[in-house]
């Protein structure tokens, strides 16, 4: 039994299962066990050449327009067969910015996690703290190891960071190797700030 309740749902449902079903993505997640890297999975690209990692981003900014139940009935086969990849820290970190940040910041960063150009992670067990446009702590960030932007609570408000400078990413290892987390820490790496975007991260990661 599936979650999808309407026609249109259904058949996006026996879309994706479909898709990986061919791309044998149950195999590609067991692949990941004995593999000395995780890595994007091959059809990483073609999930989003089909939109599913920009349902619910506006159209203006490279997605379908679409909400939160598209993504589930998505997320729902993917779980289904385990299938690997940061599809979705990815989609939360989207989701996040789409909801609580300034146009200027989503037209920044949301055109390339709706195309699969950039993986985004959200971050939990955070201690941090900002100085003015500036983060630094730790974080344990799922996905973090592939991710280029981490949407970091802090407070009531959210920061956003580019992977590079002044963040350092250290992958522990997994008692499943298909679903790292990574332990991320800040050294006053530059962010973005989102005021007041703490409660809508929670709302949507959960």
């Amino acid at each position: 039994m599936t979650i999808a309740i309407t026609e249109e749902h259904r058949t996006l449902a026996e879309t994706v299962a479909d898709f990986l079903a061919k791309r044998e993505a149950r195999a590609a997640n067991r692949a990941l066990l004995d593999a000395p890297d995780d890595s994007l999975p091959s059809f990483w690209p073609e999930m989003a050449a089909n939109g599913w990692l920009g349902l619910h981003i506006a159209e203006e900014f490279g997605g379908s327009g679409y909400g939160l139940e598209e993504l589930v009935i998505v997320v729902e086969q993917l779980g289904r067969v385990v299938a690997p990849g940061p599809f979705v820290p990815t989609l939360i970190a989207g989701a996040v910015l789409a909801e609580a940040a300034g146009a200027d910041l989503a037209a920044r960063y949301l055109p390339g996690l709706a195309d699969g150009s950039r993986v985004g992670a959200y971050a939990f067990c955070t201690d941090v703290s900002l100085d003015g446009d500036r983060l630094s702590g730790t974080a344990v960030v799922p996905g973090g190891a592939q991710a280029q932007v981490i949407v970091v609570p802090v407070g009531d408000d959210v920061a956003v960071v580019e992977v590079g400078e002044g963040v350092s990413v250290d992958v522990p290892k997994s008692l499943d190797p298909a679903r790292p987390s990574a332990k991320v820490t800040f050294d006053g790496a530059a962010a973005a700030v989102v005021p007041g975007g703490a409660r809508a991260a929670v709302d949507l990661a959960r």
